[in-house]
């Protein structure tokens, strides 16, 4: 049996548990981006095509489940408006907008050709995760929880058929409505506005947080503006859908929150070193230490690495140690200072012993 099983054999290594503790080998690091960079470049992008692709098909063919409406159901009755912000002014604010500003902040003041890699990946990563699993809900839950305020007032039910029915019946479906009534009318659940606004700007409002560093007790309240601005921004076209009569409150809730967990998965998987939220350091620890040190990397065979400590983190601890030492000179000093304590405080404890002894031994001779 031994000899049989496991199907796949994995390296003795993976069974250790110190090693398999700290993470350091994985059979799921494949494509590895220390031997194999531009195969997982290639793998990610190709990835991120196929959920474009899915995402467009869910949206445009699969048809949602049959929807039951009232036709006494007030909310459904609204008026058909102007749209303040169209789906393609959106698609502009939400994702073009955000990324443009990123990348000219990093070429301006933070330029690294992998941290600009991995913003322009991570914003596009967040916004197609996001896109996916909303349309996800358009063609599951979307029909019976997606219908817009204005349903009614397009559908324009056809009453004698309501009363040919039953009296008791209450709910019926779009068999009764006089006018064709398009797929998106369903599709209101969740708002693809909303989810597209927060997945843009709450990860634009990661990526300038971990690089403006608000949160390290220097009381800068124009960086905390500069962080609330976006959000107060995604919010307000969120809510120009409940304005427009485009969606209701729970849909652009439900929307936000799809948005924000994107944002927060495809920050967190791009820059995820430590303290990745409070951003701090010296302005390149959001740099993707995995690639900064990838020269080095390539010439370390994997049995010489340093024992019990993570591929992703063994450089990237070693190089926030050094930016730690170069940011605290004090430090440096105050050890030096206290070793020097140290020794002028035996040197005194000793001399304080041998005039003690010198006294006992006066005293004897007196004796």
């Amino acid at each position: 049996m031994k000899k049989c099983f496991p199907l796949v054999k994995l390296p003795n290594r993976y069974y250790d548990p110190k090693l398999l503790k700290s993470r350091k080998w994985s059979p799921w690091h494949f494509p590895s981006r220390k031997k194999r960079i531009y195969i997982g470049i290639a793998f990610d992008w190709a990835l991120i095509i196929i959920i474009f692709a899915v995402t467009d098909w869910l949206f445009n063919n699969p048809q949602p489940p049959v929807a039951y409406f009232s036709v006494n159901d007030n909310s459904l009755k609204g008026p058909i408006v102007k749209e303040i912000v169209s789906s393609g002014l959106a698609t502009t604010i939400n994702t073009v907008l955000p990324g443009i500003i990123m990348i000219l902040l990093e070429l301006i003041f933070f330029y690294d050709f992998w941290d600009l890699y991995h913003m322009i990946t991570g914003h596009i990563t967040s916004v197609g995760i996001t896109l996916f699993f909303t349309a996800l809900g358009w063609v599951t839950v979307g029909s019976q929880l997606g219908l817009r305020p204005t349903f009614l007032t397009k559908c324009q039910p056809d009453m004698s058929k309501v009363m040919a029915v039953n009296i008791t019946q209450t709910y019926f479906t779009n068999e009764i409505c006089t006018q064709k009534l398009s797929k998106i009318e369903y599709q209101g659940f969740p708002s693809g506005h909303s989810a597209t606004a927060y997945a843009g700007w709450v990860f634009f409002v990661l990526y300038i947080n971990g690089k403006s560093k608000p949160w390290t007790g220097g009381a800068h309240l124009w960086k905390i503006l500069v962080l609330l601005f976006p959000l107060y921004f995604a919010t307000w076209i969120s809510l120009t859908r409940v304005m427009d009569y485009r969606h209701f409150p729970y849909q652009i809730i439900v929307g936000g929150l799809i948005g924000i967990g994107g944002a927060l998965i495809s920050y967190r998987l791009h820059f995820g070193n430590d303290n990745w939220f409070l951003g701090a350091g010296d302005g390149t620890d959001n740099i993707p230490g995995h690639y900064k040190y990838l020269e080095d990397w390539d010439a370390i065979d994997d049995q010489d690495e340093v024992a019990n400590i993570s591929d992703n983190n063994r450089d990237l601890e070693m190089g926030l140690n050094q930016v730690g030492n170069r940011n605290n000179p004090l430090e440096g000093m105050i050890n030096k200072k206290n070793e020097g304590n140290e020794v002028d405080n035996g040197n005194i404890e000793e001399e304080m012993t041998n005039r003690k002894n010198e006294n006992n031994n006066q005293s004897e001779d007196r004796l």
